[in-house]
């Protein structure tokens, strides 16, 4: 089998990867679906920070809720 029968084989197969491609050999939709997931992905980044902080804050509020709650008894 040739090289052009396997890839026209393998464009069948893949309907997506044959047609219009950019220069880089990826589809638009392709290229469009991987920037929103790296979009989606700093988004949970940032959300990932900001949990951790979060739960430093409360951390540090336990404890000084601890140390009112020692000073009253």
């Amino acid at each position: 089998m040739s090289y052009q029968t396997r890839a026209l084989t393998s464009n069948l197969r893949h309907p997506s990867i044959g047609g219009s491609q950019n220069a880089a050999g990826q589809s638009p939709v392709l290229v469009a679906r991987i920037n929103e997931k790296r979009a989606e992905l700093e988004s949970l980044k940032q959300l990932r920070d900001l949990s951790a902080g979060l739960a430093e804050q409360m951390q540090s509020l336990e404890q000084k809720l601890a140390t009112l709650s020692d000073g009253t008894e």
